[in-house]
């Protein structure tokens, strides 16, 4: 009895929870009355003051109408479908936001247009992740709403509406200001110092070659120019008064080259003072014409100048054979005496030479010794010409000038033959021994041309064609008169043997350089060819998600390494830029297909597969399921506006948006949703 009085009071105890128990209202999206909705009763009447004001704040500030809904529950239709119905219920436009709050389902939605985000998701992203979710974690509704308004005042696209305090715009505006004056004057030192170090490097290369002058910068070209034309204007006019007193003093005959360079320079700098006034007219020139008229002057101007300067050397020295005429004839003397003292021992050694040799191996010494005394006899005779000429008044000192002048190259052939006579029997015995080895070493460097020339790619063909057959006329011409002429034979043979090693050597390196570069082709090839194939099969498999920023990306890699394909052979310079031009397109475009699968996943992960995807989520990534979006998609939620965008490979916007990337609507959102 007294059991079933107890069952009896337990079963009224639970009948009485069960009625008095509070029920969860589902609320189905519905047209918003007011800009700030408490269906559950989340805020107090100051709270929602608080709200509002911020929502007022908002709409003052930027012209952006936050509309804040709170409802127990979201009708079990998830937080994005139960938002996108709820605005479309209620006449969204470019400027409304939403902020919708599921209290007791504790999930919430915020979603705001594009054109307030100002096409960024990262910001609107921040503002639910940062500053809306952690106070609906504490269940500060008020605080959640009040942030988002706050959030959207200083984050979202400056509106052309609104009241706008002029203080601290100015005072930013001043900041900024002065910002802006210190990285200019910054700048602007920085450039002078940089102009000044390119003009002193401009000037250390050679202003007569037009390819050395391509590499300076234009702006150092300019003031190169200027400088030069002034130097050698002024070069110019004082050469002319030296010219003057030079005629005076040495007659036109002696001066005539002078004349003829200051000629000249002026003439030139004419030229380059006419290419200058191009350049300073009022008419604007391309970079390109720019340049070369400023090359144009500086060549010139500078082949002038070192005319001059090769002139003025020469006036320089003619002038101080006169001032030193004594002296020197004085050293030509010693040197005369000291030469004669040579020749009866050379004569001696050239019978000893012809006793040891063959006629024909004496052949280019033979006479050395009576072509010595000769020079000998003029040095003398114009040595005693000058010393007579020295009592003379200045301007009739002239022959003086030649007098010196023969006697230094009489002496110098007078040692040079000494000299040969002297050397010439080690000479013609290792030129007779080393003849067999030279040969041998410049038939190596033919048949090294040969080989060569038979390949259609080799770098100076025609130099090398030209040095191959003098090196083969120098062989045959020592197998034919090696014997009579050993010296002079080893000589040419020497000399053709040299130049074709030269010209080999240069061939070789450039080939080097080549084979250098085909291999940088190759890897460069090999790395952009992975890397589109790569991305390529990566957007096909997910296809679904991936957007046009990725596919523009690939789509110009794809050119790129068709171009690098197409200048392997023909330019391997251009191909190989092509080529890492392909394989950086491609990194960014797989950075860009990244980022949409990851937005995609986020966004559509509790429709299909929770947070950790599922195969349905998979296939609508990639492109698979087709049909059921076609035909209006996920649930029938989306209406027909959804269209192809995820199974034809249109992109959901950033991590959500309204509508996806719908061909019925431009208006797309930021934002997102979920669980608090």
């Amino acid at each position: 009895m007294r059991l079933a009085r107890s069952l009896h009071v337990l079963l009224v105890v639970l009948l009485a929870a069960l009625v008095t128990a509070p029920t969860v209202t589902a609320e189905p999206p519905f047209r918003l009355p007011a800009q700030v909705t408490d269906r559950v009763g989340a805020l107090t009447s100051s709270e929602l003051t608080q709200v509002e004001r911020a929502v007022d704040r908002l709409y003052d500030d930027r012209r952006i109408k936050l509309w804040v809904v709170y409802v127990e529950s979201f009708d079990g239709l998830g937080w994005m479908t139960w938002a996108q119905n709820t605005m479309r219920a209620s006449d969204f436009g470019d400027d409304d936001a939403l902020l919708a709050v599921a209290t007791v389902d504790r999930s919430m939605a915020f979603q705001v247009p594009s054109t307030v985000s100002g096409g960024s998701s990262t910001r609107t992203d921040d503002i639910r992740r940062y500053d809306i979710e952690p106070a609906l974690r504490n269940d500060d509704w008020a605080g959640a709403a009040i942030a988002a308004a706050d959030g959207l005042n200083a984050n979202a696209a400056p509106s052309s509406g609104g009241q706008v305090s002029l203080a601290p715009v100015l005072a930013v505006l001043a900041v900024i200001g002065l910002l802006v004056l210190g990285l200019w004057v910054w700048s602007r030192r920085r450039r002078a110092r940089r102009h000044a170090a390119e003009v002193e490097a401009a000037k250390r290369v050679d202003p007569t070659d037009p390819a050395a002058l391509a590499k300076v910068p234009l702006e150092a070209l300019d003031e190169l120019s200027q400088t030069i034309v002034v130097d050698v204007d002024n070069a110019v006019r004082t050469s002319e008064g030296e010219l003057e007193l030079a005629i005076e003093e040495f007659g036109p005959a002696k001066t005539e080259p002078f004349r003829k360079a200051v000629d000249d320079a002026k003439a030139a700098l004419q030229q380059a003072f006419t290419t200058r006034q191009i350049l300073d007219d009022a008419i604007p020139e391309t970079p390109l014409q720019r340049r070369e008229l400023l090359t144009r002057v500086i060549v010139s101007a500078a082949k002038a100048d070192r005319g001059l300067e090769e002139q003025s050397n020469a006036f320089q020295q003619l002038r101080d054979l006169l001032i030193n005429a004594p002296s020197r004839l004085d050293a030509l003397t010693q040197q005369m005496v000291a030469l004669t003292a040579r020749v009866e021992p050379a004569t001696q050694r050239m019978a000893g030479l012809r006793e040891q040799f063959s006629p024909t191996a004496l052949e280019s010494v033979g006479d050395n010794v009576d072509t010595a005394r000769e020079r000998l006899t003029y040095a003398e005779r114009t040595i005693s010409e000058g010393r007579s000429l020295l009592s003379r008044p200045a301007p009739d000192q002239n022959p003086l000038i030649d007098a010196i002048r023969g006697a230094e190259n009489a002496l110098g052939q007078a040692k040079t033959l000494l000299d040969a006579v002297d050397t010439a029997a080690g000479d013609i015995s290792r030129a007779i021994n080393d003849l067999p080895a030279e040969i041998e070493d410049i038939q190596a460097g033919i048949d090294a041309a040969t080989t060569h020339l038979r390949q259609p790619t080799t770098p100076k063909a025609d130099e090398l064609a030209k040095l191959r057959d003098a090196a083969v006329q120098a062989v045959e011409d020592a197998k034919t008169n090696g014997a009579k002429d050993p010296l002079g034979t080893y000589t040419r043979l020497n000399k053709a043997d040299a130049e074709l090693d030269a010209i080999l050597a240069v061939i070789a390196e450039k080939q080097q350089e080549a084979q250098k570069q085909a291999k940088l082709l190759e890897q460069a090839l090999f790395t952009a060819q992975s890397r589109v194939r790569s991305v390529s099969d990566f957007v096909d498999t997910r296809r679904g998600s991936i957007g046009p920023e990725a596919r523009t990306r690939l789509a110009e890699a794809t050119r790129q390494l068709e171009a690098a394909e197409a200048k392997k052979t023909s330019n391997v310079a251009e191909a190989i830029a092509h080529a890492n031009g392909a394989a950086a397109l491609a990194a960014q475009a797989q950075q860009l297909a990244n980022n949409d699968v990851s937005y995609a996943r986020q966004a559509y992960g509790s429709q299909y597969g929770g947070r950790g995807g599922g195969s349905d989520l998979g296939s609508v990534i990639g492109g698979i399921i087709i049909g059921n979006v076609l035909r209006g998609g996920f649930g029938g939620s989306w209406g027909g506006g959804y269209g192809g965008s995820w199974g034809g490979g249109g992109r959901p916007g950033r991590p959500t948006s309204y509508g996806g990337a719908s061909r019925s609507s431009t208006r797309s959102y930021r934002g997102g949703g979920g669980r608090f």
